[in-house]
Parts: C-alpha cells; structure tokens; sequence
C-alpha cells in the first residue's frame, strides 16, 4: 500500500521547499510526496499564473478539480498556504470579517475551509501567521546563507530573541516575518525562493519545530499517518 501525499502550495519558495526537504523526510517515514502544485490566482485560466492566495473562486475550482482527477484511497491532501493578507473572501467561510491571529480563530477557518468540500482525504493546513516564521527559527542559519548580510540579520535575532515561537511574530505590515527579513536582507524577496531551503536544511528540523508548534503538528500528522 502505497501512500501519496499532494501539497498544495502558496507560492514557489513553499513548492521548493515541499519538493527538496519535506519530500525526503515524509519518504522515510512511508509518505510519498506528489509533485507540489502552485495556487491557481485565475479559475478562466487553470492552466495560467500561479502563485499566491489571492483568488479563491480560483482556488476552489482547482482542488475540486485535484479531488476528483485521483481516487486513490491511499492519496491525501493539503495545503501549505499563509494566514497573513489572507482574502476576505476566505476569511468569511468561518464569519470572519478582519485578519485572523489566534491559533484558535485559524483551526476554525481550516475546519470551514474543509467543510466547503464534501472531501474526507483533505486536511487544510494554514501557516501562522506565514511561511517565513519558519526561517526566523535560527538566524544563525540566515547569517550562514544570507552571509553578506550579517550585521542586518544580527540585528533581527537581537529583535526577536524574545520569541520562543516565531509562529507568534506578527504585530502589523512592518514587523511580520517577510517584513522583518526584507530589512534584514536587501533584496530578500527576489532571493528567497531559491534560498529559504538552504536556510531550513541548515536550521534543521529539530530546531524549525520546535519553534514553530503548528508547523510541527502538522508534520507530525503526516508522519504517523505514514507509518500507521
């Protein structure tokens, strides 16, 4: 019995990562990681851009579409997609009507998302507050990578040394995690989806979950799952 996961990524520094770090350790643990597929951002044009949650009629229309091309039993689905700047649109599904923070408010906006599809093999996952909290787990790691940056970087982890769990760092549109690399490393935006999985393999995963509690829940479930 073969079991085949398929993650569905916001953008392509998540489908980076999903292929070259969480595809080899979700193998030894008896998953198979399905080539990640990027968000639809148009439903006229599935065959068109992706990348970034930004449409979700789009994106409905595309897991409908995932859900019913594979019958596999053994197949599951999930998402890997950020809570920050998410639509309102999605935000409604659970009777929200502004930005969501609590782990608790984003449990239940998974749960809605997941009732919106009469799907049993789906589990919608949600970043908190998005993907970049993973990277501020070890800024050693960052400096390591991002080495011309050192004294920007140095000045971040003196910033959020105070966090035990980076899932907590948000606090407005200058000091989320992408905000907070961005003035950390020139250029960052252009450079992470080909470096953020340097940064995490040189973190480690030992280090990543333990500072970020819902990312190593969420991990966590796919690991038993593979070896039940």
């Amino acid at each position: 019995m073969k079991k085949r996961l398929l993650i569905y990524c916001e953008g392509q520094t998540e489908e980076m990562v999903v292929s070259r770090l969480l595809r080899p350790h979700l193998a030894n643990h008896g998953v198979t990681v399905e080539r990640p597929i990027l968000v639809a951002s148009s439903s006229a044009n599935p065959d068109g851009q992706r990348g970034g949650f930004v449409n979700w009629d789009a994106i409905e229309a595309d897991l409908r579409t995932l859900f019913s091309g594979d019958a596999d039993p053994n197949l599951r689905f999930t998402t890997l997609l950020d809570v920050f700047r998410m639509p309102a649109k999605v935000l409604s599904l659970a009777g929200f009507t502004s930005p969501i923070s609590s782990v608790a408010d984003i449990e239940k906006l998974e749960a809605a998302i997941s009732n919106v599809f009469s799907e049993t093999r789906f589990t919608p996952y949600l970043q908190r507050h998005e993907f970049e909290a993973l990277l501020l787990a070890d800024p050693d790691a960052l400096a390591s990578v991002f080495h011309r940056h050192k004294p920007g970087i140095a000045t971040l982890k003196h910033d959020i040394v105070g966090f035990a769990n980076t899932e907590d760092i948000n606090h407005g549109p200058d000091t989320h995690p992408a905000a907070r690399l961005a003035k950390a490393i020139a250029g960052y935006n252009d450079l992470k989806a080909s470096n953020a999985y340097f940064v995490l393999a040189e973190t480690g995963f030992d280090c990543i979950r333990a500072k970020n509690p819902r990312f190593h829940a969420w991990l966590d479930h796919w690991e038993k799952w593979g070896l039940a």
